[in-house]
């Protein structure tokens, strides 16, 4: 496509208004970013030398429930492009329908599992119809912003790495071509993959311009891409610079010079790259997500990445050798301050189950429903049962994801999936309570089809249990009034304390053990204290000058509650 107000390929190029278009981009995702926090990070990405920023879109963040779009806040992608076209930025879309991005079931929204037939991210009737709708609504906010319109957004990506996914369907990736076509998706089209096995093959189109993702081995990803598409433009449209960490593993770094060494590669090379990336940014709520191959590793709070601008906006070491590669300065200003406000320790304790009927939605004599047949997207939820006479082995089949249960109110043992454990008995008892966390669906690969909490009947020695109170516990309705804590059970520890002028801060959560945090009721996301995160962004925009609200919800009793807010984030401690 020869035209001159879009970017498109020429004679193995990049051109954009008949000039050649050499593209040095960044990825900065607005739903990892508060919003007072977007033109910070787009400026320092300009005054890196970099001219585009990349993004996706998260379906699952736009369509939180089915028909319910949400375009405000961390959802307002609209008012993230227009910051970045102020500041004569460009911008490259990626809207899915699947981002992966270790995002919550890979950016697809929960609700999709509650469809009858449906087959996610294949040329499937129930699903396109879901996603020609969410299609609908993003690129009527797109359009304006393309840059044939006026606007800065100069190319749109093809669904996203689906080569990875190993289940080839052409169909699929030409209705979605088609689809940006018919709502006026006027850019340059693109796909991107792996360059590993058949990825590349398997996810592009013949007719649309193929990328690789990469963050080394630079020339054999690059005569790969030359051996599928003689001609065409060098295009790293993911430059993996850094990497993501999971709970219980070593905190991932990488060397700034390697990142800068394989990057001048690329440009020796005439290529062009996006770097993945560029400012990370924070899984806030309960948005991480979880790898699945075949062993279950959930992602933590933190998606730093090691990247150039770190999750709190600092500069980093691979920032300043960045911007000496790109503008031939190396001289940089890190204005972000951090503060120190303090340890909390006076909490009021409020018991999760003492205080069920107002903290989740309670569904009496029910069969076993899991959390999407419920209606549920994140969070937790309780099962009861009555269980007289039963006695034996607990069996529960394969635990979505982590799994507490209490006899008569005592907590006698936990599942946890992906992890090899002890099963655990019971006898004797009358009542037995079922205790389940979602810990972040599957973000990548075949198991997508990821629903959580109970998904059969509880066995229980020869018995099986067929009728349960279940209650959910999304941890939304947090402003309730409480009534104490009867007994030891997962609980709520509320609390206030003093902010002067408010700067970045990080909760370091030191007398409790595993949870989610939330500041001014804004949830900062989970905590652990296995590591190897062990505090929790705090962004400025959070805060108030005086009198704020801290609230954490643990699931172990703490017979010494404590929180400090420091002023250092601490990412690589294992316990």
């Amino acid at each position: 496509m020869e035209m001159g107000n879009i970017l498109n390929v020429k004679n193995g190029r990049l051109y954009i208004n008949g000039s050649e278009f050499k593209l040095y981009s960044g990825a900065v995702h607005y739903f990892r970013i508060h919003p007072s926090q977007w033109r910070d990070r787009l400026t320092k990405l300009k005054e890196c030398g970099l001219n585009t920023v990349e993004t996706y879109i998260a379906w699952n963040v736009q369509e939180p429930e089915l028909g319910n779009f949400c375009f405000d806040g961390m959802a307002d992608f609209e008012r993230f492009i227009s910051i970045a076209e102020d500041l004569e930025l460009y911008v490259i879309v990626r809207p899915g329908p699947f981002i992966c991005a270790e995002w919550e079931m890979g950016g697809l929204p929960s609700w999709l599992l509650n469809i009858e037939g449906i087959e996610l991210r294949h040329y499937n009737e129930p699903f396109l119809k879901c996603v020609r709708k969410y299609f609908e609504m993003v690129f009527e906010k797109i359009r304006p912003h393309l840059y044939a319109n006026g606007g800065g957004v100069i190319a749109l990506q093809i669904e996203n790495e689906f080569g990875g996914l190993g289940q080839p369907d052409e169909e699929y990736l030409k209705w979605i071509k088609r689809t940006y076509e018919e709502l006026g998706g006027d850019a340059l089209y693109f796909t991107s993959d792996g360059t590993w096995s058949t990825c590349l093959e398997d996810g592009s189109l013949d007719d649309i311009l193929m990328t690789a993702n990469f963050g080394s081995r630079t020339e054999q990803a690059f005569d790969r891409l030359e051996s599928l598409r003689p001609g065409e433009p060098k295009i790293c449209m993911e430059f993996w610079n850094g990497w993501f960490d999971q709970w219980r593993t070593e905190h991932h770094t990488r060397e700034a010079r390697s990142v800068i060494d394989e990057l001048k590669t690329i440009l020796k090379l005439d290529g062009n790259f996006n770097m993945y990336m560029f400012s990370g940014g924070t899984n806030f709520g309960f948005m991480n997500g979880s790898n699945c191959n075949p062993d279950f590793e959930p992602c933590i709070t933190s998606y730093d990445y090691g990247a150039p601008v770190a999750e709190d906006g600092s500069l980093t070491e691979q920032y300043r050798l960045l911007k000496k590669l790109l503008t031939g300065s190396d001289e940089i200003k890190d204005d972000h301050k951090s503060a120190a406000y303090g340890a909390v320790s006076e909490f009021s304790v409020y018991g999760l189950f003492d205080n069920a009927e107002r903290l989740g939605a309670v569904h009496k004599n029910s069969k076993v429903r899991c959390m999407e047949e419920l209606g549920q997207r994140f969070g937790y939820i309780l099962y009861e049962a009555d269980v007289t006479g039963m006695s034996g082995v607990i069996d529960i089949g394969e635990p979505r994801d982590r799994v507490m249960f209490y006899a008569d109110d005592v907590f006698i043992g936990e599942y946890e999936r992906g992890i090899e454990y002890g099963f655990v008995e019971i006898s004797g008892a009358k009542r037995l309570k079922i205790f389940i966390e979602n810990m972040g669906r599957v973000n990548y690969g075949p198991r997508l089809y990821d629903k959580k909490g109970l998904l059969q009947n509880v066995r229980i020695g020869e018995d099986e249990v067929k009728v349960y109170d279940i209650t959910n516990f999304p941890m939304e309705k947090l402003d309730t009034e409480c009534i104490g804590c009867s007994y030891a059970q997962p609980a709520l520890y509320k609390a206030e304390f003093e902010v002067g002028k408010t700067e970045d801060t990080y909760l370091l959560p030191s007398g409790f053990t595993k949870g989610v945090a939330f500041v001014n009721g804004f949830n900062l996301g989970r905590y652990w204290n296995k590591g190897p995160q062990q505090t929790l962004y705090v962004p400025a925009g959070v805060l108030r000058p005086g009198e704020n609200e801290l609230i954490v919800f643990d699931l172990y009793p703490s017979k010494a509650p404590k929180a400090e807010f420091i002023d250092r984030h601490i990412l690589d401690e294992l316990k």
